[in-house]
């Protein structure tokens, strides 16, 4: 066997390595994503607070999951906004200038931020939220057309690379810094008093309740009179 041969079956079994770790890659990085979003988003709304985290962490199963993900973002609507507003143009310079390869997801990714993007005008009347995302999108255009050796537009060539990397970090900070649950806000009244709080979970015969000071409350449903 010659050398060029040698050479070509060594990347060729190196690209079949790669094309094999890849996926695995990614399904690594979802699962940490994930599991620091639970982690992160009972810490958030218990204030920081370990036993509290961990009560909370007693009301969750395995069907919560996508609950908590969509009434994390209804619930932190500006902290939605504000970060929609600086990833959601980014994502689309890497749909335009980033690699071909990554452009379904890219695609995927920017179809559920316009989404969001125009929910949040429609809802909370946001009508900024469009104007300023097309306004940072032009601030990544200036960034793009500077000259090849320029730092700041390497940086940003390589975060562009490197999207799932930024989304990630994003959603993170999402569930690290909005404190209020992913359960709307009710008003208990029962037979000792007015609970306001988040019913995080229904057991029977009981209502597992965060109240808006972060404090985890049993409930005994045969105490409640309404909730509102």
């Amino acid at each position: 066997m010659t050398d060029d041969e040698t050479r070509a079956n060594t990347g060729d079994a190196a690209s079949k390595d790669e094309s094999k770790r890849k996926p695995v890659s990614a399904a690594v990085l979802l699962s940490a994503l994930g599991i620091g979003f639970i982690v992160l988003r009972m810490f958030a709304v218990s204030g920081y607070d370990w036993e509290t985290a961990f009560l909370v962490s007693t009301t969750l199963s395995l069907d919560d999951g996508l609950a908590l993900v969509f009434g994390s973002l209804m619930s932190g609507y500006l902290l939605t906004a504000f970060l929609l507003m600086l990833v959601l143009p980014m994502i689309f310079a890497a749909y335009l200038w980033g690699q071909r390869r990554h452009r379904p997801v890219v695609m995927l990714l920017l179809v559920l931020g316009l989404v969001a993007l125009f929910a949040l005008a429609f809802s909370f009347g946001f009508w900024w939220l469009p104007v300023a995302s097309a306004g940072v999108f032009g601030v990544y255009a200036l960034i793009r057309i500077l000259p090849s050796p320029n730092s700041v537009r390497r940086g940003f060539m390589a975060v562009l690379a490197n999207m799932r990397w930024v989304v990630g970090i994003a959603v993170l900070l999402l569930a690290a810094l909005v404190g209020t649950p992913w359960v709307p806000h009710e008003v208990i009244e029962t037979k000792t008093g007015t609970v306001n709080g988040y019913v995080l979970s229904v057991d029977s015969g009981f209502l597992n309740v965060l109240t808006d000071e972060h404090e985890f409350l049993i409930v005994l449903s045969s105490t409640v009179l309404s909730r509102t």
